[in-house]
């Protein structure tokens, strides 16, 4: 039997997407919500073992225990039978193959919410359920990565291989001036990610946030090097520009993708200088910052169609990373929802299969708004399913999809660059009440003032 998978939830490791399959994998916990996700997000590698053995156990902690080219996997859930699954790893000519066996439980073995009758051919990236637990295969491009989550750069950590040889790298760079460029869907924590490099980087000066979206041509100098009293209407005070502010620490420009061609060549001016002079002034003005940009878009697609300048492009990306969307790291769930919870607030297995199911447009900052919001609604009861997908229907103003989440984010902030912020003429633009407008900007935490005009 072969189960399908949602395109929309396979992972870019996904034996789907290459013809030859993993000569290493882990076999990740993703979680039970029958004891609030403890214990989720373990890691253990497969590609050594002939099976794995699933069935209950006493106690509060999930025991494995190697038998010779096997491994016993026992899981304190009374959801549990004795003996109740088997997992095969099975060598060929083309990588590691996998089939998943039940060995007549009463609870029965799933594969993406289907119950296998007996054994099923199952891939990595595949959810499966034994009980009430779940779990996921996944391959492992690299030979040398430990078979562990990486917690250092964000606390709730991440079990997916992709993401953890990142955050690695991410890691060993953290202390060097080396500029980093992190591409991402809108909520994948590009701005974390950025905030846990400078702290581990000992720098002593701040870290400072800059949303490049709201950089218009008149705005540029200003907001870049700063200005002097009276330079222009409006200059009450003396102001120093970002680079100024984040003097000593790092500078995070947030949105590199929506930089105009003149933003482009004073950004690239100033960096390679090192030093900026205020609007108004005739003294040039040293700086001292690691840059970190994110990036919506593929900046190397603008570079080769001439849209982004390539010396400003191999300026930025001393290393490019890619954060993936939360559907493509599933096998984080469960850890993600027990640090949203608490483990405080009990969630209905029905209710967890749904957040599984579903595609997070909005990626890990949805799933957050999303078990909070229903934590508090539960008031102390199961979060159920029915819960959830009410909180999620009232989203239909929402774009589902990644597509339209992006394009919906262009739109909203290329209206508020020509109105200066004022979210009422974005309303009447774009035809919406201002209470919608309002909601949005909230989902994609976008701050109007950036976009006044200046005089």
């Amino acid at each position: 039997m072969d189960v399908t998978i949602p395109e929309e939830t396979l992972s870019d490791d996904s034996p789907q997407l290459h013809r030859r399959g993993p000569s290493h994998a882990w076999l990740i916990y993703i979680g039970s919500s029958e004891n609030d996700f403890a214990g989720a997000g373990q890691v253990w590698a497969v590609e050594s073992l002939a099976k794995v053995r699933f069935g209950r156990v006493s106690g509060e902690a999930i025991v494995a225990e190697r038998e010779g080219d096997d491994l016993n996997m026992r899981i304190p859930l009374g959801w549990i039978s004795g003996r109740h699954a088997e997992l095969r790893v099975i060598p060929s000519a083309t990588g590691l193959e996998f089939e998943l066996c039940d060995l007549d439980s009463r609870n029965g073995t799933h594969i993406e919410r289907q119950p296998i009758p007996g054994m099923a051919r199952l891939l990595p990236g595949q959810v499966f359920e034994v009980g009430r637990s779940f779990w996921m295969i996944r391959e492992v491009n690299q030979a040398d990565l430990p078979p562990e989550p990486v917690k250092l750069l964000d606390p709730s950590g991440t079990s997916n291989p992709n993401l953890c040889a990142t955050q690695r790298t991410l890691l060993r760079l953290a202390k060097s001036d080396v500029p980093l460029l992190l591409h991402g869907e809108t909520g994948t924590g590009k701005e974390v990610t950025a905030r846990a490099v400078h702290k581990l980087s000992e720098r002593p000066g701040p870290f400072l946030a800059a949303n490049l979206a709201a950089l218009s041509d008149e705005r540029v100098d200003s907001m870049l090097f700063g200005h002097r009293r009276g330079a222009f209407p409006g200059a009450d005070e003396d102001t120093p520009g970002i680079f100024e502010q984040a003097d000593g620490g790092t500078l995070f420009l947030d949105e590199l993708g929506e930089l105009s061609a003149v933003a482009q060549t004073k950004l690239h001016a100033a960096l390679a200088e090192g030093r900026v002079m205020r609007v108004g002034e005739q003294q040039p003005r040293k700086f001292d910052v690691r840059v970190i940009c994110s990036t919506l878009h593929d900046i190397r697609a603008g570079v080769e169609s001439g849209d982004f300048r390539p010396d400003l492009y191999s300026r930025l990306a001393g290393f490019a990373a890619t954060l993936p969307p939360l559907r493509r790291r599933r096998e984080d769930l469960g850890v993600l929802t027990r640090v949203v919870t608490g483990g405080k607030v009990k969630l209905a297995t029905r209710a967890f299969r749904r957040i599984l199911s579903h595609t997070w447009p909005f990626n890990v900052r949805e799933l957050h708004q999303t078990l909070a919001t229903a934590s508090i609604l539960a008031g102390g009861d199961e979060i159920s399913r029915d819960l959830l997908d009410e909180i999620l229907a009232s989203r239909r103003d929402m774009p589902q999809s990644p597509e339209s989440v992006s394009q919906l984010r262009a739109k909203l902030v290329s209206e508020l660059a020509k109105s200066g912020g004022d979210t009422a003429e974005v309303a009447r633009a774009l035809h919406r009440d201002q209470k919608e407008i309002h909601r949005w900007i909230e989902r994609f935490e976008i701050e109007p003032d950036a976009y006044r005009k200046l005089g």
